[in-house]
């Protein structure tokens, strides 16, 4: 018995008695340090995120809807879109793509437009489009001048 309760005091040193036995070599960082860390990484993931939100929330080409038509005599074939595209900055080439739809909603045919740089900074264009069957509206999925390859113009 006495030994077991040799053991129990043994087993329950004070800090003190641990810092005696193993050192004070405490590996971990000072609170200032981890609070910079920390504050740095948070000022830096703010900057990206601003950074970021401003390319994606401010687009320099955007097109809306202006009417629509038909090819006289391939009423299913051929869809007429009309649409105004506007350009913060003219002088660049871009792009948008359109798109037709039927009476569900679903879209029956697609295509990309590339508007070459100079002129007004807001241009209309007659766009026909392809259609799988009957189109009776049309959207503007979106626009950019970031141009793809298949659409860049030869060199």
């Amino acid at each position: 018995m006495a030994e077991s309760s040799e053991r129990n005091t043994r087993n329950t040193a004070a800090p003190n008695g641990q810092r005696e036995r193993y050192g004070d070599n405490s590996r971990t960082l000072p609170a200032k340090l981890v609070v910079i860390a920390i504050v740095g990484m948070l000022v830096i993931a703010g900057a990206y995120i601003f950074v970021q939100m401003n390319r994606v929330s401010a687009p320099d080409v955007s097109a809306t809807q202006a009417g629509w038509s038909r090819t006289p005599g391939k009423e299913d074939e051929q869809f007429i879109f009309t649409l105004d595209v506007t350009r913060e900055k003219p002088e660049l080439d871009s792009y948008c793509i359109i798109y037709a739809l039927n009476y569900d909603v679903a879209e029956v045919g697609r295509r990309d437009v590339f508007i070459p740089g100079g002129g007004p900074a807001t241009v209309r264009m007659d766009v026909p489009i392809a259609t799988r069957e009957l189109a009776v509206a049309g959207d503007v999925y979106g626009c950019s001048t970031d141009i793809p390859e298949f659409l860049a113009p030869a060199k």
